[in-house]
């Protein structure tokens, strides 16, 4: 009786396989250990309108974070950032509809690519995802640009070139109400290294 009992359990354990492979398919939301709730001192999920204060003018120095209104009503750009570890001149806009924050950009220039990288790094631990894409200029001649994601649960963070003027940086953080929402993922998108070694001045 005991060959029939061992078949028994075997059958068991390959009929149970695919209900413990199957999480592996659904957490992609909750792989970003460190999936920020603020960003830059700024709270992704509040009020941004009753958190964020307007600016008292349009000087640039401002010694805390504050918001100025832009031609859309539904864009502010934010005064007042900390000191980041990069080169200077870089900004931020945010979008918040109705006063729920959907957007950060912050931006600045390319020449800070391998600092921007590894300070997003050092912060937000190794990014989940890198795209490859194809940039062409307006001279005629092409270059293979790389996008490297953060995927969270609420938040995606996107560091990459800017397409529309390659001597900048953007990093782009979208912040989703809806945990369900869809998030595209390029075709060519491919598992980031985990060496701790990522080289940025391929973006």
């Amino acid at each position: 009786m005991k060959p029939f009992i061992i078949l028994a359990v075997c059958a068991s354990l390959l009929s149970a396989a695919p209900a413990w492979a199957q999480p592996e398919l659904n957490e992609r939301s909750s792989s970003w250990l460190k999936e920020p709730n603020d960003f830059l001192g700024i709270d992704l999920h509040g009020d941004f309108t009753a958190q964020m204060p307007s600016c008292p003018d349009e000087s640039s120095s401002q010694k805390k974070l504050c918001r100025l209104a832009t031609s859309s009503p539904d864009r502010f750009e934010i005064r007042g950032l900390p000191y980041l570890p990069i080169s200077p001149g870089y900004g931020m806009v945010a979008v918040a509809p109705h006063g729920k924050l959907t957007e950060l950009v912050l931006s600045g220039n390319a020449n800070s690519l391998h600092l921007v990288g590894e300070m997003l790094t050092d912060k937000y631990g190794e990014p989940g995802v890198v795209t490859s894409r194809w940039i062409k200029m307006s001279s005629g001649a092409s270059f293979q640009s790389e996008v490297v994601k953060w995927e969270g649960e609420k938040v995606v963070m996107k560091f990459q070139r800017d397409e529309g003027d390659l001597s900048r940086y953007t990093v782009t953080v979208s912040v989703f109400t809806d945990a369900s929402e869809t998030l595209e993922i390029e075709e060519t998108a491919k598992p980031a290294t985990q060496d701790g070694n990522r080289d940025f001045s391929k973006i």
